[in-house]
């Protein structure tokens, strides 16, 4: 009997020894990942704060008062213009939508046979399927 709890203690002690180990492991583990999000949480605050700071530098350079003197620097080259009324078409100028043509006869004959109690629809499909 104390052989056999001799053995059942080695045996517990290896157990637990390996516990140890694994538990050990996973908080270093739990650890490193930590560190990881902390890492990137990091790194989007900072493009977060990067993309502030673009989005005020993009409002700034799109002031109307900001691109007038360079378009007026380089209209030489640009050569723009203001926009004349006559340049933009009016809705007369616009084509007129192709008249649909119903074929009523097709229609007529479909609500009959529906009427009749059968389902044209139906039976295609059952063709099909």
């Amino acid at each position: 009997m104390s052989r056999f709890l001799h053995r059942l203690n080695i045996i517990l002690g290896i157990v637990a020894v390996i516990a140890v180990v694994a538990v050990y492991s996973q908080k270093h583990m739990a650890e490193l990942t930590a560190e990881e999000i902390g890492r990137i949480e990091a790194a989007i605050a900072k493009q977060q704060a990067d993309l502030s700071i673009l989005k005020a530098d993009w409002a700034y350079l799109n002031q109307p008062t900001h691109i007038q003197p360079i378009i007026d620097r380089h209209n030489d080259v640009l050569n723009l213009q203001v926009a004349e009324v006559e340049q933009f078409g009016s809705f007369s100028d616009l084509p007129m939508r192709p008249q649909q043509r119903l074929d009523t006869e097709a229609l007529d004959a479909l609500f009959e046979t529906i009427e009749e109690g059968e389902d044209p629809i139906g039976s295609l499909l059952e063709g099909l399927l």
